[in-house]
């Protein structure tokens, strides 16, 4: 297949790329020129230098570093071509990118690791392109549009009303939105200088999962992605729900307190705090293990999962889940200016950062927290001392950018 990928941040590199890899794809990477602001933490590797790096390997490939305590070096990745781009050049470049494929024939998945939907038009332009293209009698084959951010949905892509003008008549007919789900913890972008031509080196824990939504409409899609490591579930949307509370929600509630008991050490790796202490390891468990009961108890109440807990025995899956997730934290050199880079000092007069991250951190865990409270009749004591650490941070200036004056 053709795989034309937006974005060559932290998880587009280390997750996407890579795990869409196989002997058929030829893999097309696009990154923006002038890169935006990057709401999950600036990376080691400025964007001008990746962008050149990326670019200007004579073979096209790049550095995958796994953060599994061992010295196994690093796993090449290769990619077919690298290009940046301006918006208003998007639909020239994927006529050329198409131009030059035999893959196409097979089938086109555009993937995008791009954070926020309104950074989409690229994407949509590069989508109308490819539509007019099949229509107009080129070979290519079936295209797909899959967004690999957990917070944004192709379909709402496709039929946001803000794009009702920019999306065409072809592509509503030719793109198949698929919804995924994403998980890894990439941690940086290096420059490595150690071979004889420079390139991007993505430092990533050992654990990569990127699902697909299974349904009949998408059958297609999983021949295509035969011989990569994607996977297909039919129950994808809970899965990600669930992903939202275990692992997101958890991993904020133990950040914010290990922020809060370092006395706001923006240095530290949570790994190296939590195994500094077994206070600090047990609180990590602690709070898993509430977070664990309040998803069983709210898939279990609520109708909506009802198909997920007929077909999956939840409290092994979320036991097997829990461990799996504690184990990554244990292990894994995350940065806390990483995983709390949302956490921003408000200008003055202006709180929209502290909300935007309240509203974040109360998806992750309001359903489990209240599901808990209401069946035992007290709040989850772990859960509560993380929502403390966040008062006390707040109360008291201090964030993840700065202290605020």
């Amino acid at each position: 297949m053709l795989h034309i990928h937006f974005g060559a941040g932290r998880l587009g590199l280390g997750l996407v790329v890579p795990l869409f890899q196989s002997s058929g794809t030829e893999s097309i990477i696009l990154n923006r020129a002038v890169p935006a602001a990057n709401a999950t933490g600036s990376p080691a590797l400025g964007a001008s230098r990746r962008n050149e790096l990326l670019r200007d390997h004579p073979e096209r490939r790049y550095g995958l570093q796994i953060l599994d305590g061992t010295a196994s070096g690093t796993q090449p990745i290769r990619y077919t071509a690298f290009h940046t781009y301006d918006e208003d050049e998007v639909e020239a470049l994927t006529r050329r990118i198409v131009e030059g494929s035999a893959a196409r024939q097979r089938g086109v998945v555009v993937t995008a690791s791009v954070l926020k939907q309104e950074n989409y038009p690229p994407v949509i332009a590069s989508l109308n392109a490819l539509s007019e293209l099949r229509e107009a009698g080129d070979p290519v084959g079936p295209i797909f549009l899959i967004a690999c951010e957990n917070t944004v949905s192709a379909q709402h892509v496709l039929q946001a009303p803000e794009f009702a003008d920019r999306v065409t008549s072809a592509t509503r007919r030719q793109v198949s939105p698929v919804a995924a789900l994403v998980d890894r913890m990439c941690v940086e972008l290096e420059e490595d200088r150690s071979d004889a031509y420079p390139t991007v080196t993505v430092r990533t824990e050992p654990y990569a999962s990127l699902k697909l939504a299974l349904s009949p409409e998408v059958e297609i899609l999983r021949d295509l992605c035969a011989g990569t490591e994607v996977g297909f579930s039919r129950h994808l949307e809970v899965e990600k729900q669930i992903k939202g509370w275990l692992l997101n929600g958890t991993h904020w509630l133990i950040a914010l307190r290990a922020f809060q008991a370092s006395g706001g050490d923006r240095g530290m790796k949570l790994n190296e705090f939590i195994g500094a202490s077994p206070e600090q390891r047990r609180h990590a468990i602690a709070v898993m293990d509430e977070m664990r009961e309040g998803v069983a108890l709210l898939l279990r109440r609520d109708p909506t999962y009802a198909a997920f807990v007929r077909d999956v025995e939840i409290d092994d899956y979320l036991a097997g889940a829990a461990t799996a997730i504690l184990q990554r934290f244990f292990s894994t050199e995350d940065p806390i200016t990483r995983i709390l880079a949302r956490f921003q000092a408000p200008p003055a007069g202006d709180a929209s950062t502290i909300e935007a991250f309240s509203r974040r951190f109360a998806d992750r865990i309001n359903g489990p927290l209240g599901a808990y409270e209401a069946e035992k009749g007290v709040l989850p004591p772990a859960i509560s001392r993380g929502l403390l650490s966040l008062l006390h941070l707040v109360e008291s200036g201090t964030f993840i950018d700065a202290c605020a004056q």
